[in-house]
């Protein structure tokens, strides 16, 4: 009778156990279904609703995303380089093409004169022989500024050569265009350097730089470096890019951008398209006639006057690149119409 006993409770513990195993288990499984639920909810739109009559008061303007390409960056770093080298590496150079010609045409007259009173002091004495030893002095004088003169010119080319390399040296000697842009500060030059982990068989072409008035543009390639930065080590390079545009003053240290790796596709956000807020990057997609979400964009990957955005936005979107501070404005007025609820100041 004992021993039926026990084996009765003994099941009704297993079954007591079995129940709150059980019970448990459905507890972890709504648990983990409530958080994947709230995991899954979309982030709060920050939106403002502005009428069409407004929006033509601000001149507000709208342009479709296009799609872009981008490849894979490595950083860089650059440092923008007087044009005051430049300058007097040409100046040295006229220099001494203007001395050699100078002594050249001297060389040639005295030439001449020692030939001629040579000729005549030949001829029954015409000429005394005091005055052709003056003339052949003369002659011998000139001769030797000439060689002197074509040392100093050839040493003022190996110096340009050295100091700026073959490319640099051709705008140089021949006073083009490309050397007028940067002695006019209309161009500058940039020393970009590759840190020395970073493999690059060849220089690419184009990159972007930003800079430090966070202005992002193209830079184009123009040769070698002679000399290393020496406080970037790594391999340098010479690349020119329009002043103005990026408020570019000699001294100025720029980051790059260069080209390296596979490409992703996504959309070209420009400049003017963005407006700052906390220290972040926001635009504006245009929803409806009235209606506009504002959208943070990562500002990591700077691509043509703009910005590479991945994830952010689909095919067809407008955003808005002119007017956008004014939508900013009227988003932060007690009219706006939090699309979240959500006080802006929690932002």
């Amino acid at each position: 009778m004992k021993s039926a006993n026990k084996k009765i409770l003994a099941i009704v513990l297993m079954l007591i156990l079995i129940t709150l195993a059980a019970c448990q288990g459905k507890k972890d499984t709504s648990e983990k279904e409530k958080g994947e639920t709230q995991q899954a909810q979309p982030q709060t739109a920050y939106t403002v609703t502005v009428d069409e009559n407004a929006q033509k008061v601000d001149g507000m303007e709208t342009e479709a995303l296009q799609m872009y390409i981008y490849r894979q960056q490595t950083p860089a770093y650059g440092q923008v380089l007087s044009p005051a080298g430049l300058a007097g590496a040409y100046n040295n150079l006229a220099t001494a093409k203007s001395s050699l010609q100078k002594f050249e045409a001297q060389l040639m007259a005295s030439r001449l004169q020692y030939a001629r009173l040579k000729s005549l002091n030949a001829n029954n004495k015409n000429v005394s022989d005091r005055a052709l030893q003056a003339a052949e002095a003369k002659y011998f004088s000139d001769k030797a500024e000439v060689a002197g003169a074509r040392g100093a010119l050839i040493t003022a080319k190996n110096t340009i050569s050295t100091k700026w390399g073959p490319v640099i040296s051709g705008w140089i000697s021949g006073y083009n265009a490309s050397l007028q842009n940067v002695i006019g500060s209309r161009d500058v030059l940039i020393q970009i350097t590759i840190p020395p982990t970073s493999k690059f068989k060849t220089a690419p072409k184009r990159i972007q730089i930003t800079s430090p008035a966070g202005v992002s543009l193209t830079a184009n390639f123009v040769s070698g470096a002679t000399t290393a930065n020496p406080s970037i080590q790594g391999i340098s390079f010479i690349y020119v890019a329009p002043s103005r545009s990026g408020n570019l003053l000699p001294g100025m240290n720029v980051t790059a951008q260069m080209p390296a790796g596979g490409t992703q596709s996504g959309f070209l956000v420009p400049s003017c398209a963005v407006v700052w807020f906390q220290d972040r990057a926001w635009v504006y997609v245009k929803k409806s006639a009235t209606g506009f979400n504002r959208v943070e964009i990562p500002t990591s990957t700077p691509a043509d006057e703009g910005y590479f955005a991945s994830g952010v936005f689909s095919p067809g979107d407008q955003i808005v690149v002119k007017g956008a501070q004014a939508l900013m404005s009227a988003e932060s007025t007690p009219k706006t119409k939090g699309g979240g609820g959500e006080d802006e100041d929690d932002d």
